[in-house]
């Protein structure tokens, strides 16, 4: 415990020392200019997680350094964190996103109705008629998250737009989802209010920087066993990891721009590539890879590719298949044909855009 305080302080003090907030001992509106450990009234609020809420919260409220320097900051008379919240505060915490029923056939091609509950289609209306040519996952009740170039990618038509999401789907061949004698509630088809691509994504760069994009829906969704939000890894923690070595899953219908592959939702267990060796099979493609991807799959078949364009590459914080799942990348791009053996798909790294994808969420 005082180890942890302690390493809290001393990001306190570099966040503070490389702000350009240094008003000294400057406090308004009954704040006193406290050491940031005697703050009583926000000081335990500060131990989140969230990186950018903790950051834009310490340079508001920053006011000089003690003797000692150590942090001071304008310490309210009252609680006042509902004036600095951001989207993070918008994301649903683990006591219900990353959850479904652990009743799972393990290894499986086709997923149990309710399985991956956070699946989202993106369905596109067009000259002639309409269709669902991506996926996305749901990260809240308002927002979806998918791919860039599912939003102004070089293979979308200019006629298309994406109007709608569907969520809690399964058989997209069925109205009403039925396996054996479990039965799915009705779909939930929502309008898009906004779609929010990141604004250094290229469509024509074949590095597929930047893929990674926001779907606002038009209005909150109500969770149920078959729409759920999937957990985003936006901890600290999470930042550390490259995954490399570690299976994960994708999940969709294999919806993309080009092509259609089932009518019902398909799953796959991957294993997350190094990220040298990924690098040295794509410069042989002159792509280059960074750190804002990583890669998974390439082992035998079409299985690494059965999963939506601009779905999640999935994964679960502990080893006994019973933990929250997590979104950890956005398929992004892959081999031509799919599934070439030595060839693995290319995704966003989600852990290197949260703070992108919080600052761009509002309630």
């Amino acid at each position: 415990m005082y180890s942890n305080m302690c390493i809290k302080i001393c990001v306190i003090s570099f966040i503070l020392v490389s702000s350009a907030v240094c008003a000294k001992n400057v406090c308004r509106n009954g704040s006193n200019c406290k050491r940031v450990t005697l703050c009583e009234a926000i000081y335990g609020n500060l131990q989140t997680n969230n990186k950018q809420l903790f950051v834009n919260l310490l340079r508001e409220l920053h006011c000089g350094f003690d003797t000692d320097g150590t942090p001071m900051i304008c310490c309210p008379p009252f609680l006042t964190l509902n004036e600095t919240l951001s989207g993070a505060d918008l994301l649903p915490n683990t006591t219900v996103c990353g959850i479904q029923n652990d009743n799972r056939i393990v290894g499986g091609t086709q997923t149990e109705i309710d399985e991956h509950p956070w699946m989202a289609l993106l369905k596109y209306t067009k000259p002639k008629g309409s269709g669902y040519y991506c996926g996305g996952v749901l990260i809240s009740s308002r927002y979806v998250l998918t791919a860039a170039h599912c939003i102004k990618g070089a293979d979308l038509p200019s006629t298309w737009s994406l109007n709608e999401v569907r969520l809690g789907e399964w058989n997209l061949k069925s109205n009403e989802d039925c396996n054996k004698d479990d039965c799915a509630l009705p779909v939930v088809n929502v309008p898009v209010e906004e779609v929010i691509a990141h604004e250094k994504y290229n469509a024509h760069d074949g590095n597929q920087q930047h893929d990674i994009a926001l779907i606002r829906l038009a209005h909150e969704v109500n969770f149920t066993d078959f729409v759920k939000p999937i957990c985003l890894p936006y901890t600290s923690e999470f930042e550390r990891k490259t995954f490399e070595g570690l299976t994960m899953e994708v999940a969709g219908w294999g919806k993309t721009e080009t092509k259609s592959t089932s009518d019902v939702k398909l799953k796959v267990r991957l294993p997350v590539i190094r990220q040298d060796d990924c690098k040295d099979v794509y410069s042989a493609a002159n792509r280059v890879i960074t750190d804002k991807q990583m890669c998974a799959g390439g082992v035998s078949g079409e299985d690494s590719c059965r999963g939506d364009s601009g779905g999640p590459l999935m994964g679960q914080d502990n080893k006994n298949n019973k933990g929250n799942w997590f979104a950890v990348g956005i398929v992004s791009y892959g081999p031509s044909p799919c599934g070439t053996i030595g060839w693995p798909g290319v995704y966003t790294r989600v852990t290197h855009f949260t703070d992108w994808i919080i600052n761009n969420m509002r309630a």
